[in-house]
């Protein structure tokens, strides 16, 4: 078989204005049954998070999680989500924020598996976490962590410091908003909407941690300090964490004293 003949400059001119009049549309779905019950109309409602729904239900799932912790709440979308891979695993999900989202509507069989914490959750990933969890007969540690919460450099770090031993081998930790640029974000369907500028508060507390430094403009994965990471940059972004071997990242007398409010 001959190969291509290579385009003519043309071709290359006229490629190039038809990628400009019709940029590339995808949209996300759900075509797991118990996600999309659990989403139901928010799996299509317009949002930065949705397009990373289906990330978030998968990552969660392939934890093999008994514990999900979800650290920062407000609509409760993401919850949805990690309810759906609660369901699939036999999980339950600990929510944790300063704000009460308790009163969310949802199917019985889905809140049956969900706490909600009104705390910071700083001061709650010491001794409430591990009354939390003594309660219920497990081990003061978590295989599915997404954290969402301030955005902001110095909240993350402290996130990254308290929550990462409170991570189980094997298991993973996700954030949104890793991508936030100056203040816009693009979704898979094109759309460009306004956010803002957190100054790469959530990536650079990331890349500090692992000794790293990333252009979280693209997609990328790496290897690093442990952990596999692979990272998204549309819908303000979406990275993932997961811890590789069985040690812990850090002792849990090294995290730093609990009781400052998160952002």
């Amino acid at each position: 078989m001959a190969p291509p003949k290579p385009m003519s400059e043309f071709e290359k001119r006229l490629g190039a204005s038809l990628r400009q009049l019709r940029r590339a549309r995808w949209r996300a779905s759900s075509p797991h049954p118990v996600l999309a019950e659990a989403l139901g109309r928010w799996s299509h409602a317009p949002s930065d998070i949705r397009d990373h729904l289906g990330t978030l239900f998968a990552e969660t799932v392939g934890a093999a999680p008994r514990l999900i912790v979800e650290l920062g709440t407000r609509g409760a979308v993401s919850t949805r989500a990690l309810l759906a891979a609660a369901e699939v695993t036999g999980a339950v999900v600990l929510s944790v924020d300063i704000a009460d989202c308790s009163q969310i509507d949802m199917a019985e069989r889905f809140r049956a598996r969900w706490t909600f914490a009104l705390a910071d959750d700083i001061a709650f990933a010491g001794a409430p976490f591990e009354a939390f969890c003594a309660a219920r007969g497990l081990p003061p540690q978590a295989e599915a962590i997404f954290i969402d919460t301030s955005h902001t450099y110095a909240h993350t770090r402290q996130e990254l410091a308290c929550w990462l031993p409170r991570m189980a081998p094997g298991g993973v930790m996700m954030f949104h908003d890793t991508n936030m640029g100056d203040g816009w974000y693009r979704r898979l369907d094109g759309i460009v909407s306004r956010g803002w500028d957190n100054e790469r508060g959530v990536i650079r507390a990331i890349e500090e941690r692992l000794g790293r430094s990333w252009d979280e403009r693209s997609f990328f994965v790496d290897v690093t300090d442990g952990f596999l990471v692979r990272h998204v940059p549309w819908s303000s972004g979406f990275t993932v964490l997961r811890r590789l071997g069985s040690e812990p990242a850090a002792a849990a007398d090294e995290r730093p004293q609990p009781g400052e409010a998160a952002g």
